[in-house]
């Protein structure tokens, strides 16, 4: 099985963060399963961290075109599943209505054995934004009624960062975090960007106070070892309404082309 794991951390930016997925994906993963890690193209977010562009509609947006470049490129390769490695969940739903591969994503897996874990949960994220976007996501999957609001935790990019040699610092804050979402009725915690799962789970923690922690990697690997498993079996995406609808190719390929021209030329 082959598994596309497409990150938001761009490029350069960080490559100990990739090669401790890559590491820790060999002990979560099935054996026999191939995970590639694609990070965002270099410079994408020029000076700024992921987190600080993200948190905007507008440049999300744009991210989102490599997201879905890399979608129909994960298939034409001949991968089992695409899977996006960010909580919340970009362009998912319209990479589903791009590729008849299984496309899962870390934000919707983490929810639902979330769900299987315990009876309500919350996020805790680290980036001011955070917050809101991924109640509206809670909403969106359909999941409110098992969710608390988003938590916020005191911590920067660069913090987590830090973490991979130091964990104390972060375990604390994120502790501190988790046990206000706790005291508000959570019964399990997801960490709610991936860059911080990858920082709490490679520092072992995996409950507080009997609460468990979602593990970002083990919810999206699993989630798509078993999409591809029920693909074996042909059970696949629905095609019916209006976002899984796919694209006939000539209405794909004209659009692909159109929007990669030069937004200054007006045809004339």
């Amino acid at each position: 099985m082959r598994i596309w794991y497409q990150s938001l951390v761009d490029t350069g930016r960080t490559q100990s963060y990739f090669d401790g997925m890559a590491a820790r994906a060999k002990t979560i993963a099935r054996p026999g399963t191939e995970v590639h890690f694609a990070p965002m193209p270099q410079g994408v977010y020029g000076s700024h961290v992921p987190a600080e562009v993200v948190i905007y509609p507008y440049t999300a947006s744009l991210l989102a075109q490599c997201i879905l470049d890399n979608a129909l490129k994960a298939e034409a390769e001949g991968y089992d599943v695409f899977a996006v490695g960010s909580v919340q969940d970009p362009a998912l739903e319209e990479a589903r209505s791009l590729v008849d591969i299984p496309v899962v994503g870390y934000g919707e897996a983490a929810m639902h054995f979330a769900c299987l874990l315990g009876s309500r949960f919350a996020f805790i994220a680290f980036q001011a934004g955070f917050d809101q976007m991924m109640d509206l996501r809670v909403e969106r999957v359909g999941l409110s009624a098992r969710a608390l609001p988003t938590v916020l935790m005191d911590a920067t990019f660069d913090d987590i960062g830090r973490a991979k040699d130091d964990p104390a610092a972060l375990v604390e804050r994120f502790t501190v975090a988790a046990r206000r979402a706790i005291a508000a009725g959570a019964d399990v915690v997801i960490p709610g960007q991936l860059y911080l799962s990858e920082a709490i789970a490679r520092a072992g923690v995996t409950r507080i106070d009997e609460a468990p922690v979602v593990d970002a990697m083990t919810a999206t690997l699993k989630m798509a070892e078993a999409m591809a498993d029920f693909r074996r079996q042909g059970i696949t995406v629905t095609r019916r309404g209006y976002l899984h609808a796919r694209p006939p190719r000539d209405i794909l390929e004209h659009a692909r082309a159109f929007h990669r021209r030069d937004p200054t030329d007006s045809g004339t």
